[in-house]
């Protein structure tokens, strides 16, 4: 009997069922963060998938763990400055860091809580059933 099949689509189901949630818990402020979500299926041989950004949005891990408070320095300027709005802040800001976003592990608990989870589930035990019967009717015509 090959389930592998079976697996791969469950295990694609809920990195897309937590993919799709993230987008909807992800903070937004340009929307970058939230359209760069994606499932990572480069292992789906090996039962594998993730779930995350890419490099199109690099401050992602800073969003999702957080920062510590630091000092920000100008690396090029003299100054620290806003062009936009025409502030000047000086040669240096203390930050006082920010508070860590885990909003993808945020949408996996609430996947796995969640109906769409659930019906993962029955179309998993519906796909090794009917691979199943396959099997046991093969053989039996293989006996005959």
């Amino acid at each position: 009997m090959n389930f592998n099949s079976a697996f791969k689509r469950f295990l694609f189901r809920i990195g897309s069922g937590v993919r799709y949630r993230a987008k909807q818990v992800a903070p937004y402020k340009t929307g970058n963060l939230k359209k760069d979500i994606q499932v990572f299926d480069e292992k789906i041989d090996s039962f594998s998938i993730s779930v995350g950004n890419t490099k199109l949005a690099p401050y992602a891990k800073f969003v999702y763990f957080g920062t510590r408070p630091h000092v920000i320095k100008p690396k090029k300027m003299k100054a620290l400055a806003n062009k936009k709005s025409g502030q000047i802040f000086g040669k240096s800001v203390n930050h006082p860091g920010t508070k860590a976003n885990p909003y993808i592990e945020k949408a996996f608990s609430e996947y796995i809580s969640s109906a769409s989870f659930v019906k993962a589930k029955e179309q998993l035990a519906k796909d090794i059933g009917d691979e199943t019967v396959k099997f046991i009717t093969s053989s039996i015509n293989n006996i005959k």
